[in-house]
């Protein structure tokens, strides 16, 4: 019997989203997701940030780039994992007695 197993993966890719996030970095993203669901603009989200204290660049944009990087690694990371088989064969070989 012959068959073709397949799979689709992002798993196999070596990718710097592998790498946990620092404890500062966690923190942060946890501030902005609260802050988000609270439904500020990234430019409010970046004067609260500033107001308790957390350590983020001058610029609002900096938060808003934050959020597409976030946004893109939770993508990438719950991408789904296709595996299965096809093309199944019976293949019949002939022994020959000497």
């Amino acid at each position: 019997m012959t068959f073709t197993f397949y799979t689709v993966t992002h798993k196999l890719v070596p990718s710097n989203y592998y790498r946990p996030l620092t404890k500062t970095q966690l923190k942060l993203h946890k501030e902005i997701i609260r802050l988000q669901k609270k439904g500020l603009s990234y430019r409010k989200i970046h004067k609260e940030l500033i107001k308790k204290g957390f350590k983020i660049g001058k610029s609002p944009s900096t938060v808003h780039s934050i959020i597409k990087k976030m946004e893109k690694r939770d993508k990438f990371l719950n991408q789904p994992v296709v595996e299965g088989y096809k093309d199944f064969d019976i293949l019949f070989h002939k022994i020959e007695k000497w």
